[in-house]
Order: C-alpha cells, then sequence, then structure tokens
C-alpha cells in the first residue's frame, strides 16, 4: 500500500513537471518569435508622447504586485489539475451567424453579435466593426479553447469591415491566424502603442494600421469617432515581454449612438473618468468572467462590473470575457 501510494506521489509529481516544462517551453518559443520593430527609432517615435511609460514598460495608472513565473507556479497546478467548475456540464446554445442582418442594418441603427469572449460583431450607425476577432476554437497550443468547439461563423461570409479593435496583445484578444485571414477585408486596424508590429508580422500593411496611446482619438470620418481609453490590466505574449506593449478599452461614437468596450480590466478610478469624459453610453460591454483573488487587480469581480458600468454612466450593461 505505502508503495503504492509512493508511485502515485511521483507520478503526480513527474506530470506536474512535465506540465510545467512543456509551458516554459511554449512560451520560450513564443517569446523568440514575438514581433519587434526593426529600429529602436521607430519605437521611440510610437511611445515618445506616452507619459505612463517607464524603462521600456507601460505602467497602470494604479501599481499592480508583480507577478513572476514562480508566483504562477501554483495557479497553473491547479488549472491543469483542478477542475474548479470552469467548465459548464452541458453544451451551451449557439446559433449560426446570419451576416444578412448584420449588413443589411439601417444607417442609425445598432446591431451587436457576441461571438464568444471578447469578441463582436458591432453595425452601429453604418459602419461595420469587429472586437478583438478570436476566430478559431483554440487560441494558442495547449492554451484553452472553445466551450462549444467551433465558433459560429464562416469567415469566408465576413462582409467588408470599417474596423478592427484590438485592446492588447493576449492571445485571447490578438490571435494571429484569424488577423491573417480577415485582414484582406478590413480597411483599418485600431491597436494599442507597440502592437503594430504583431499585426504586420501577420502580413497587415503598415497603412492599414493606427496605434494608439490612452485618450488617443481616432477619427473614422466626419461623424465618427473612435477613443482608446485606459484600462487596469497587463501586456504580453511570452516570460520576457510582459508590458511592453499598451493594453486599453474603447468609446465608440457615432453620430446616432455611443458603446463603451473594456476589453481587460480590473476595477479602477478610471471608468468614472472615462465616463465623465465620454459618457453617458447606450451600451456597455465589460470583462466578467475571470474573476479571482489571485488576479483581482487585473480582473473584476462581478459586482465591480456592475459598478464600472454605473462609473461609466451606461444605460445597458453585455457581459462579455
Amino acid at each position: 500500500m505505502k508503495t503504492i501510494k509512493t508511485l502515485k506521489k511521483i507520478m503526480k509529481i513527474s506530470s506536474i513537471s512535465l506540465a510545467v516544462l512543456m509551458i516554459i517551453g511554449m512560451l520560450f518559443a513564443q517569446s523568440c518569435s514575438s514581433a519587434s520593430y526593426n529600429s529602436e527609432d521607430v519605437k521611440m517615435e510610437r511611445t515618445k508622447k506616452a507619459e505612463r511609460y517607464k524603462d521600456n514598460k507601460f505602467l497602470n495608472y494604479t501599481p499592480s504586485p508583480e507577478m513572476n513565473f514562480i508566483k504562477m507556479l501554483p495557479m497553473i497546478g491547479k488549472f491543469l489539475f483542478a477542475d474548479n467548475d470552469r467548465k459548464p456540464k452541458v453544451e451551451l446554445p449557439t446559433q449560426k451567424i446570419d451576416f444578412s442582418k448584420i449588413t443589411n442594418a439601417k444607417p442609425d441603427e445598432l446591431k451587436v453579435t457576441w461571438v464568444g469572449h471578447s469578441s463582436q460583431i458591432i453595425n452601429i450607425d453604418g459602419k461595420k466593426i469587429l472586437t478583438d476577432p478570436v476566430y478559431n476554437n483554440q487560441t494558442v497550443f495547449m492554451g484553452p479553447s472553445r466551450y462549444n468547439g467551433d465558433v459560429p461563423l464562416n469567415i469566408d461570409d465576413l462582409p467588408e469591415i470599417d474596423v478592427v479593435l484590438i485592446t492588447h496583445n493576449h492571445y485571447d484578444h490578438l490571435n494571429i491566424s484569424t488577423i491573417q485571414k480577415i485582414h484582406p477585408k478590413v480597411k483599418q486596424f485600431l491597436v494599442p502603442l507597440l502592437v503594430g508590429a504583431e499585426l504586420e508580422k501577420a502580413g497587415v500593411p503598415r497603412e492599414k494600421i493606427t496605434e494608439l496611446n490612452w485618450w488617443d482619438e481616432a477619427q473614422i470620418d466626419d461623424n465618427f469617432m473612435i477613443a482608446f481609453t485606459p484600462t487596469q490590466h497587463f501586456s504580453g505574449r511570452g516570460l520576457f515581454d510582459r508590458d511592453e506593449t499598451l493594453w486599453g478599452s474603447y468609446v465608440i461614437h457615432g453620430p446616432n449612438h455611443k458603446i463603451y468596450f473594456s476589453g481587460d480590466s480590473g476595477y479602477f478610478e478610471g471608468f468614472k473618468e472615462i465616463g465623465d469624459k465620454y459618457g453617458p453610453f447606450d451600451y456597455t460591454f465589460m470583462e466578467c468572467g475571470a474573476y479571482n483573488e489571485k488576479w483581482h487587480y487585473v480582473h473584476m469581480y462581478p459586482e465591480e462590473t456592475v459598478q464600472a458600468h454605473i462609473d461609466l454612466k451606461g444605460k445597458i450593461l453585455h457581459p462579455i470575457h
């Protein structure tokens, strides 16, 4: 009996060690292959107006506890070997996206289709917008996959898109294979500072990419504006590039409707600042599904999502993520 218990313990330790090594290898490979600018001058030109940029890192409004691989090990073990009721016991209902209902909207209508997680197809006042498009079942090798398998759309059926909004470079928000497939149909990409290099690596022409700092406003046409606003989060696609690119949220302001798209964020004073500057909003699309005390500084508890919606002066709250 003692021998069996010992063997089980050894097997468990070996499994954890193997999983950790695989994750290290995966992240290291992704770190080494991450996009970078060919010229330091180009990088400095992109970041010289960013107030919260120091020593090649972007900074939050409120400092977050430093996270490193050693501190993350307990979370990784729990993620790999504990169920924690993360996955629904039954298959969630889905419906195939009918693009005709999106493309046939009137110029003064607002229509939003949630594709899952933080991906939305928005038709607002005649403009078609995608938010953090991830149209793959799995966002990264060995990473999390969709609960219900196939994404409910055919990319070939995607209409011409006016703007794609990327909030930050985490794999569940910036999916390279999706970008590669959709960029011929997209007129313009709005991304945070220094994220443009990733899109260029995916084949997107530089002239289609606009990099934004917090509070920058992009004028899409005479009466349509999109602003890039702060969040309390972080960035990184590997072990060694944390906070080297910016992250944030978006205000979409058309002639008839105004909406807010949060991306990822912990609760912070910035929501009230955004609400005072740009609110009220017809809809707020707010993250509400990654809460845990271990990462409370960068994701919200549900009650904080509601408070953020109130701070933003939103009328209708649509939880995402």
